[in-house]
């Protein structure tokens, strides 16, 4: 009895343990940055991607629903891509802009206003076979996509925050993009040649949806994907609904965001600068080689010596040396190339 009580105790330590301080990174040679960095004089506006309601035949949510995720998350508009229609457009507010997910030769894509999204990029089920350019967006990380593709992770995930959701509640949820290998699929992008702009869609799907007179229950809510990640689009254009998102996105620069509050990228020159809302932030400078810098602290300047790059960022709880425990990602971004400078920071 007293073994297993002790078996008992040591598996949920463990999982603790790994819940909180996993994964572990040991850092090459990081540089700390003491740069105070003034944001860019721009408008940025949160929006989230690749959801879909009851008008699509494998999901339940409706506009009210997203509607009421918006607020609580805090988020200023959706995209709705439902299966080959945009019916949603209907009976929706100016908050919501009612696109489409079809199928054509070459795959999946995303469509609203006159913007193609290539969506499920790295999934063996979607590939895409199409060209690689700036004709399309990418939908570079589809939530449901990398969550599932770590089913490990997952499950142990799953199973500890079964034990902390008394206690944290809704908190727990926001620890699922640790599961998420941002690194893996930025150099992915690096290396397979892709030169589109890229976004990050969430592929949400209500399977289960109960209500009575005073009460919903989706599962999944939405509020669980959207407090997940979210993209920022920083333009010069103020916009004034959905409606105008697709000028904002094409006029103005994308981040792929995983946190609440807005981390920023941009570049000035040769600088990719780096604007942090945590005092704990790793910002990660990718090429094709793999890592070129790493740099501790809120603000960042990272030197590019020309070529193509994408930029991670993660905050992290507890830092022993070199090694960072608790790693989760804040951001990931494209920098726009140094040709582009005099448009907006990405």
């Amino acid at each position: 009895m007293i073994t297993a009580l002790l078996f008992v105790i040591t598996l949920v330590f463990t999982l603790l343990i790994w819940f909180f301080l996993f994964p572990v990174r040991l850092l090459r040679n990081p540089n700390v940055s003491l740069e105070i960095l003034e944001p860019p004089d721009v408008y940025v506006y949160s929006f989230v991607l690749h959801i879909h309601t009851q008008f699509s035949h494998d999901s339940l949510g409706k506009p009210e629903d997203i509607e009421r995720a918006l607020d609580l998350c805090g988020i200023n508009f959706a995209i709705v891509t439902d299966h080959e229609n945009d019916l949603v457009g209907r009976f929706s507010s100016d908050r919501i802009l009612a696109g489409r997910e079809v199928k054509v030769r070459e795959g999946d894509l995303l469509e609203f206003g006159d913007l193609k999204v290539i969506a499920h990029p790295f999934s063996e089920k979607y590939t895409w076979k199409g060209r690689k350019d700036s004709g399309y967006l990418l939908e570079i990380v589809d939530l449901k996509d990398e969550v599932l593709r770590y089913k490990v992770k997952l499950f142990l995930f799953l199973l500890t925050a079964l034990l902390l959701y008394p206690f944290l509640r809704r908190r727990v949820l926001k620890h699922l993009v640790k599961v998420l290998e941002v690194e893996k699929v930025a150099l992915r992008y690096l290396r397979e040649g892709w030169n589109c702009p890229v976004v990050g869609g969430l592929d949400h799907h209500v399977k289960v949806y109960i209500t009575d007179a005073s009460k919903r229950i989706l599962i999944p809510d939405y509020t669980h994907s959207f407090s997940l990640m979210r993209n920022l689009v920083m333009t010069p254009c103020e916009v004034k609904s959905a409606r105008d998102l697709p000028k904002a996105i094409k006029e103005g620069r994308i981040l792929v965001s995983f946190s609440e509050k807005a981390p920023l990228v941009w570049r000035e020159g040769r600088n990719i600068k780096v604007y942090s809302p945590y005092a704990n932030t790793l910002t990660v400078l990718l090429s094709e080689r793999g890592v070129e810098a790493e740099v501790l602290g809120p603000n960042s300047v990272l030197e590019s010596r020309g070529g193509r790059y994408m930029v991670v960022g993660y905050t992290y709880i507890l830092k022993l040396w070199n090694i960072l425990f608790g790693l989760r990602p804040l951001f990931l971004a494209l920098p726009a190339e140094e040709r582009d400078e005099g448009k907006t920071p990405s």
